[in-house]
């Protein structure tokens, strides 16, 4: 086995930077297949916007599977309503309640992963950071309960200080991972990411992290394909190797340009692979 490669998906109704593909599901999956994609990661606001019979059935019918749930857009749609680490209990509860939704989805799915992004807020959505980290690990607490009962990871991601000022160097990330000794919950790397954050030693925080990592998103600066210009992407693939990481490669970057991005992406990383 080696590594597994899957490209955000959007239904083109929002406008979106991070799905290389976008449009009606069908078209999308016939697309990656042809491409040799191996799955789907599908961005989803609230669970009753898909079907999960008929995503396992297009799928199935493409030989993909759905690698992940992207749920970034509870907090940046629903923003102001919806976070994990709010001061507000009602709200809170709101946003583990759709996460908890969200996980069962998962399951229905045939085992996507639950990703945990900008869902994470900001610990200014508490007051501070002394109040963010235990409402914060308590919603988390909740979402791992069910996700251990229903078999399904939750992708813990390290983020962009851009996005939010909890839990985003790698180091802080997989403290704090380890901190639950939870199966289910895994560290997702993401590489603009690690740009954005001046992680220019990435090398051996992922060496340290590797039995962690459960996914790895791909993305270049400006959420460009990636062309090895402006990010070392063949350092992280052989840190990646070096680990014996084999799981999910995330393609998540605008669809152009350059033209048929989700092509020219794929291309240049299964050249390091």
């Amino acid at each position: 086995m080696g590594m597994k490669t899957s490209a955000v998906w959007a239904d083109g109704t929002f406008e979106s930077n991070t799905a290389p593909l976008m449009g009606p599901l069908e078209d999308c999956a016939r697309r990656a297949a042809e491409l040799g994609y191996d799955a789907l990661s599908l961005t989803v606001n609230r669970p009753g916007e898909l079907d999960a019979a008929y995503v396992r059935r297009v799928l199935g019918e493409y030989g993909l599977t759905a690698s992940g749930l992207a749920t970034g857009r509870i907090y940046t749609v629903d923003g102001l309503g919806l976070g994990l680490g709010l001061a507000d209990q009602e709200r809170r509860q709101a946003a583990v309640d759709r996460m908890l939704s969200h996980a069962e989805l998962c399951a229905q799915l045939g085992g996507a992963k639950l990703i945990v992004g900008a869902i994470r807020g900001w610990t200014r959505d508490a007051g501070g950071r002394e109040a963010y980290e235990p409402l914060f690990r308590s919603s988390m607490e909740s979402i791992l309960a069910r996700a251990e009962q229903l078999g399904i990871q939750v992708a813990f991601e390290a983020i962009s200080r851009i996005d939010s000022d909890a839990y985003c160097s790698l180091s802080e990330t997989a403290e704090f991972i380890r901190s639950f000794r939870s199966p289910a919950l895994r560290l997702q790397v993401d590489s603009i990411h690690l740009h954005t954050n001046g992680e220019t030693d990435f090398y051996q925080g992922l060496l340290k992290a590797g039995d962690l990592i459960g996914q790895v998103d791909i993305s270049d600066v400006d959420r460009m394909a990636p062309d090895g210009r402006h990010f070392d992407f063949p350092l992280l693939i052989q840190a990646l190797k070096e680990t014996g990481f084999q799981d999910y490669l995330v393609f998540e970057f605008r669809a152009n340009p350059p033209a048929d991005a989700a092509k020219a992406g794929l291309d240049y990383i299964r050249a390091l692979l």
